[in-house]
Parts: C-alpha cells; sequence; structure tokens
C-alpha cells in the first residue's frame, strides 16, 4: 500500500525546558507538516509513504529531506527551488498555560512559491494507493491552491482513495473573507473519500445548520456528520473532541462512517507532554484502518489509542509503533513496555 501525502514541511524551533522565547538562547530544531506527520506514522505502521513537497534549494532544504529519510519516508517527489523553508517557534505549555505556536517566513517559503509545473504529479498519482491533502494548501498561495485542487480531481479521476484535513487555520486565511475560505473547501470535498475535521469546520465553514440545537455536542455532531456525508459521498467523516473531567483534559474519538453509522470512543484521560502532531496520529490511525479493512469501532479505538500515545512523546511526528498502539488499545501497555 502506497501513500502520498502533499504538504509543506516546516522547520520547528522549540525552546528548551517549556521556557519561552524571551528566556532563552537555544532552541531545538526539527521538522514536520501535517503531511510529513501521516507518512511517517503510517511508515512506522508498515506502509509505503511518500512526501511530495518543495524545499530550499540549501543546507537548510537537504536537512529537511535527510531528516524525512530518517523516519522512513520516501523523499523522490521532493523538489528543491527557492531560499526559504517556512518555520515556526514552539513555546510548549505548562500546567494552565497553553502552548503558542509563532509562525515566522511561511509565505515566502520554496513550497508557497511552489507550481503546479514543478512537480511530477500525474506519476506521482498514479504510483499511489491513498492520496492525502491538507486544508493548508489552500489557504498558502494560489499556485499551491491550484496543485492541490489538481491533485484531488486527478486521483478521484482515477479512483485513488482522497483523504482531506480540514486544518483551517484562521491565522492564515485572515485576509480572505468567509465566503472566499468555504468555496475553495467545497471545490475539494467532491473528490475525498475520507475527511478529518470537527463540528466546527462544519457550522463555522461550510455554514450547516441544525433545525433544532442542543447543549449536547456529540448529539450534535451524529445529525451534522450524516448530513455532510450525504452531502460529498464520503466514506468516512472522523476527528477528535476535547474536553474536560475533574481538572483533567481528556480526549474522545468519533467517526462517522457510510456503512456503519455514527460512533464515539471512550474519552481517554490525557497525560500531555507535546499536543502538537496529535491529531495527525488520529488520521493516521483512521487511514490505517481504513488499509486493513477493520470494522468503524476497531479503526476508531486504534486511531485514538494512536492519538492518546502521541501526546507522551515529543515532537511532531508520532512515533510509536503498532504493537504498542494495539497493547494500549487492549490495556497490556505494561506487557509491552519491557
Amino acid at each position: 500500500m502506497n501513500i502520498l501525502a502533499f504538504g509543506e514541511v516546516m522547520m520547528r524551533l522549540t525552546p528548551p525546558h517549556y521556557k519561552l522565547i524571551e528566556q532563552t538562547d537555544s532552541v531545538d530544531l526539527s521538522f514536520s507538516g501535517t503531511g510529513l506527520n501521516i507518512a511517517s506514522n503510517l511508515s512506522r505502521f508498515g506502509y509505503d509513504s511518500t512526501v511530495m513537497t518543495s524545499l530550499p534549494d540549501n543546507q537548510v532544504g537537504r536537512a529537511a529531506s535527510s531528516y524525512m529519510r530518517k523516519l522512513n519516508v520516501i523523499d523522490t517527489h521532493v523538489v528543491y527551488e527557492g531560499n526559504h523553508i517556512g518555520l515556526y517557534f514552539l513555546e510548549m505549555g505548562y500546567g494552565g498555560r497553553p502552548a503558542e505556536v509563532t509562525y515566522l517566513n511561511r509565505s515566502e517559503s520554496s513550497f508557497s512559491k511552489s507550481h503546479k509545473r514543478n512537480f511530477n504529479l500525474d506519476k506521482a498519482i498514479l504510483d499511489a494507493d491513498i492520496i492525502h491533502l491538507c486544508g493548508i494548501s489552500l489557504m498558502l498561495s494560489e499556485s499551491v491552491r491550484e496543485t492541490t485542487h489538481y491533485i484531488a480531481k486527478k486521483a478521484s479521476q482515477l479512483n485513488k482513495t482522497v483523504c482531506f484535513d480540514f486544518n483551517y487555520r484562521p491565522s492564515i486565511s485572515n485576509e480572505k473573507n468567509h465566503y472566499w475560505v468555504k468555496e475553495h473547501y467545497e471545490k475539494i470535498l467532491p473528490y475525498c473519500d475520507i475527511v478529518f475535521g470537527g463540528i466546527r469546520d462544519l457550522t463555522e465553514l461550510l455554514d450547516f445548520t441544525l433545525e433544532e440545537e442542543s447543549t449536547n455536542l456529540i448529539e450534535d455532531l451524529r445529525v451534522l456528520s450524516q448530513l455532510f456525508l450525504e452531502r460529498y459521498d464520503l466514506t468516512f467523516f472522523s476527528g477528535t473532541i476535547r474536553d474536560y473531567e475533574n481538572e483533567k483534559q481528556r480526549l474522545t474519538g468519533f467517526i462517522r462512517s457510510k456503512k456503519e453509522g455514527f460512533l464515539t470512543s471512550d474519552g481517554h484521560e490525557l497525560s500531555i507532554l507535546d499536543r502538537i502532531g496529535t491529531g495527525d496520529a488520529f488520521a493516521s490511525g483512521i487511514i490505517t484502518g481504513f488499509i486493513e479493512k477493520w470494522s468503524a469501532e476497531q479503526t476508531l479505538r486504534f486511531a485514538i489509542s494512536n492519538a492518546v500515545l502521541a501526546h507522551t512523546t515529543y515532537g511532531d511526528t508520532p512515533v510509536v509503533n503498532k504493537k504498542l498502539v494495539e497493547g494500549h488499545m487492549n490495556g497490556n501497555q505494561n506487557n509491552l513496555l519491557r
């Protein structure tokens, strides 16, 4: 099974020991991005995973590509041009202080400046079984948006499975009006099979409404997810819900399946070392269940366990293996940590 992820690879700079930027004179450097996170996680689960992106034609770009290869991600569809990479500072949260992300140079990155002609798109799509796209790519630049729409349409025409993550970032699209953003999301959704998101994407971005609103988020999601699935003829719509119980943060997963209806997981109390990338871990779990043809229930249980474990590891990229996830799923994690 071959997975192709198209998206931006960024440099992450993290002050050590939960420090703020103004408190530190050193940072931990790594590379990440939704597509890279998902591709690397699926690679650890035993699937051939490729990232198609554009990196700067300098030592930084080559370092990013080397980092991808260390994650066992195939880089044959990486192109090198320009001088800049998108980067961000992550000030890690602690206690009641949330984590904070500060983006730099994103609009000038090699990926944001890339064009459809830069990539061997038809071959990359033809060689893949599953293509993953991210909503952020719709917001970065006109040329990247054009490439993203082309990939979705071409993949759908070739009967490839298209996965799409809403990943809506108001901070990136703050110069665009609501209807402009909605138009580009609505344009890509008919070509998609598996979509990741939440109730706010449906209500605030796509303007779905309920005939009778309730105070029960799960019930609202049950109704709206069905409408969403039917409108765009999707196979799965899935995501996570965060809430608090006894002052502890919990994570619950949901999935709306065309064949099996609406399911939610148990709520899992979280131990949080690093929250960034945990949504990508959940998405990787859902894609794994799709590949393995598991039931929606087993798929959801695997995905939420993968996301819970991702909170306990440092860095954006999920690094746990399938055996550990299955152990957490089945309550046997102590038997695996030896």
